[in-house]
């Protein structure tokens, strides 16, 4: 037997079951899409707003939990692996869950996506060690790059293209708000019961998106062109070689990340090493994503589409600067103002808070308009005269002031994350394109928002090394970063080297928001890169192509039935 036959034989019998699925698929795309309304349409919001929810909880509730969690482990040393084993699963699985959602059913793969996420969750909570607590945030970084494709990809089948900018909106703004939250309940729930309550309390949550999912999620309008496929062919078509070389160039470069400047100098060899590997392994990662074509994680034609790259690019540096507010700003709270981490949690409000309103504003905005190029561009230019503001906060910077600079920033962050997203919407017709192509610019956004925190720790520790010695010359630089935030009064009992040390952190942050301010001017110039168009347009221009499409469809299903035998 000739298995070059044999080989032929196969590819052809899978091409030709694949031109029946596509042919079937086609005849059913005439069909007319009934979105759902009413009760049925809340649930559905209401179960996509609380898988995002849980995911933005789980991705920040950690950091205030993490000295107790270690202490109580006695690990010290992995306390960069809990948060980095999640973000590095999260960021390089994204695109993968795009490809899930492209060969599967989208209520399955969101359902599958939840109970990964739920088995993390549970890992985590019930862990006996450190390494089984690493293995847990990993399991829930899996499912959570599920969560998030899902909620974007299945708004395609909930309502129109017009309408989508609104609803994508609440779902997002949630994500914002609760990440801001996470830190606060973190710390209640650590400090009036137990930590691993961070965790068991993604149960009852999940447990709620899983049921309201099951009960009254029906996508009708579905493209089944890869769906159809049988099994063997799916899995061949899931790219595991693409999948396992995404997963080991971001590995390295997390990996460089969390330990180059922290637990060894970034000229030592194992940063720099780590390094070199990132980009050979990327560099091989392209090579077969060209080599897979369709087939691949990434397939190389969505990245000659303008608005999906620049669309990609820009929510890089949106979520960096997200990131650097989230994670920072609370060190001028609690180390330059000696406010309690519940307080400064309350202080961070008058940037999340206002980052949310400008979610929806943007959604509804663009859903009245159809323009959504506008929104982004004003959303741009008020945060940039926001953090441009909080680069000069100082320990005698009035609340009402910063407050200003802080709503200023969160409003510009708010308007323009969703830009993007809508944006490919309108450009992609299927929705298996909108999948994909929602899952490239996820992973660009993870990735910047991965990258600000380490880059953003490098300004904020300079920083330190180069005030404290000015402002407080009676401590060392080294003692006040071993020190931290909250026990600055510990360093010294010299009320003038004690205010001095406020002082240094305040201008540290403001350096930190010198990076968070260039940031935001250099995602302009990759946000005007995006294609201008009007959504109301080109939804209505799908609506009439899919109603003549199925008036096309009844027609020749009513010259069948009175054709002669």
């Amino acid at each position: 037997m000739n298995p070059t036959k044999d080989n032929s034989f196969i590819e052809n019998e899978e091409e030709n079951q694949t031109r029946a699925v596509t042919e079937k698929s086609t005849h059913d795309a005439g069909v007319q899409v009934e979105y759902p309304r009413g009760l049925k349409l809340i649930a559905i919001m209401t179960s996509l707003m609380l898988g995002t929810t849980v995911m933005a909880l789980d991705a920040t509730i950690i950091s205030v939990a993490t000295p107790k969690i270690s202490t109580q482990f006695r690990a010290l040393e992995d306390v960069g692996w809990y948060g980095a084993a999640y973000s590095m699963l999260l960021t390089a699985m994204t695109p993968v869950a795009s490809n899930f959602y492209k060969y599967f059913q989208p209520k399955y793969v969101y359902l599958g996506s939840i109970l990964i996420f739920e088995v993390g969750s549970v890992v985590c909570a019930a862990a006996p060690t450190s390494a089984s607590f690493i293995a847990g945030r990993a399991i829930a970084g899996i499912g959570a790059a599920g969560l998030l494709q899902g909620a974007f990809g299945i708004l395609t089948y909930v309502c129109t293209l017009e309408k989508r900018p609104l609803f994508l909106g609440g779902v997002v703004s949630l994500f914002g708000l609760f990440a801001s939250l996470g830190p606060v309940i973190g710390g209640v729930l650590t400090q009036r019961s137990s930590w691993r309550w961070c965790f068991w309390i993604n149960l009852p949550i999940g447990g709620l998106v899983f049921a309201l999912i099951v009960l009254f999620l029906s996508l009708h309008g579905i493209d089944q062109t890869t769906r159809q496929l049988p099994l063997k062919t799916k899995l061949r078509k899931l790219d595991l070689p693409g999948v396992i070389l995404m997963i080991a160039s971001v590995s390295c470069l997390f990996l460089a990340l969390q330990e180059g400047g922290v637990k060894e100098p970034w000229g030592s060899a194992r940063p720099i090493g780590l390094l070199v590997g990132f980009c050979l392994i990327f560099i091989a990662f392209g090579i077969w994503q060209w080599k897979a074509g369709e087939d691949a994680t990434v397939p190389v034609r969505y990245l000659r589409d303008r608005t999906v790259i620049w669309g990609s690019l820009y929510l890089f540096w949106d979520n960096m600067a997200s990131y650097i507010t989230i994670y920072y700003m609370p060190f001028y709270f609690q180390a330059a103002l000696h406010q309690s981490p519940l307080k400064s949690g309350v202080s961070y409000m008058s940037l999340a808070v206002p980052q949310m309103i400008g979610l929806f504003a943007g959604g509804g905005i663009t859903t009245a308009t159809g323009h959504y190029m506008p929104v982004i561009l004003v959303a741009q230019v008020l945060c940039g005269i926001g953090s441009g503001f909080l680069t000069t906060i100082s320990t005698s910077t009035k609340t009402v002031v910063w407050a200003v600079f802080m709503v200023l920033t969160g409003l510009g962050i708010g308007l323009g994350v969703n830009v993007p997203h809508i944006a490919i919407q309108a450009v992609m017709e299927t929705d298996n394109d909108i999948f994909i192509a929602n899952g490239i610019a996820s992973f660009f956004g993870q990735l910047g928002g991965s990258l600000a925190i380490p880059i953003s720790n490098a300004v904020l520790l300079k920083g330190l090394r180069n005030f404290v010695p000015k402002y407080a010359p009676g401590v060392s630089a080294d003692a006040a970063i071993a020190a931290g935030a909250l026990d600055v009064d510990t360093l010294t009992q010299s009320p003038v080297d004690l205010h001095g040390l406020r002082q240094a952190w305040a201008h540290s942050v403001g350096w930190v928001n010198i990076l968070l301010t260039a940031v935001i001017c250099i995602s302009v110039p990759t946000a005007l890169g995006m294609r201008w168009l009007n959504i109301k347009k080109v939804s209505q221009e799908r609506e009439q192509a899919k109603q003549k499409q199925a008036g096309q469809n009844d027609s020749k299903g009513s010259l069948t039935d009175h054709s002669p035998n």
